[in-house]
């Protein structure tokens, strides 16, 4: 991997530049492949900036430490830098783990018709969700009237339970669920 460092507005130091190329290489053993580094120091007044790009595999990364010292701001860039790597490589073992196929799932019985007549229904029912606000059977019907649905659903806020408003021909039908 290439590391570059450039200084704006600071007089080049051989010491500063070891010290990034150190914080960096510490970075490269978590990278796939990494191709080049670049580290651009600068100082505004007193603030110090440290900013760090690399790039890898179809991956840009991007991080810049800001402080009144320039170590600090070295060190909060490394830091930065090593929070996102550690956050993508997270982020791909997730995405990983749930395409893993065992073989034990290869060697599955076949299914009975009971398991097939089964999977061929959840195949077509489509499930959504939806928000249940409490409500009284009142503002429910006020919310029918506003909404293209034909069912409600609602919590009673006067008996605190899960009802629904269906829409039919000429009135609306309540239903009110109970155990038996």
């Amino acid at each position: 991997m290439q590391i570059a460092v450039t200084f704006r507005h600071l007089e080049p130091d051989e010491g500063i530049k070891d010290y990034v190329k150190k914080k960096v290489i510490r970075l490269k053993k978590f990278i796939e492949n990494p191709r080049e580094a670049h580290v651009v120091l600068s100082v505004e007044k007193f603030r110090h900036s440290a900013e760090l790009t690399i790039l890898s595999d179809g991956l840009t990364l991007n991080s810049e430490g800001r402080d009144r010292d320039l170590y600090a701001a070295i060190d909060l860039m490394a830091d930065k830098m090593d929070r996102q790597i550690r956050e993508k490589r997270e982020k791909t073992r997730r995405k990983r783990g749930k395409r893993v196929v065992s073989e034990n799932m290869l060697q599955k019985p076949a299914p009975s018709d009971e398991e097939l007549t089964e999977q061929a229904l959840s195949s077509q029912i489509k499930r959504r969700q939806i928000p249940a606000k409490p409500m009284s059977l009142e503002e429910a019907v006020a919310q029918m009237k506003l909404r293209d649905d034909t069912t409600l659903f609602f919590i009673n806020s006067n008996s605190g339970e899960m009802n629904a408003l269906h829409r039919k021909k000429g009135g609306y039908e309540w239903v009110v669920p109970y155990a038996e």
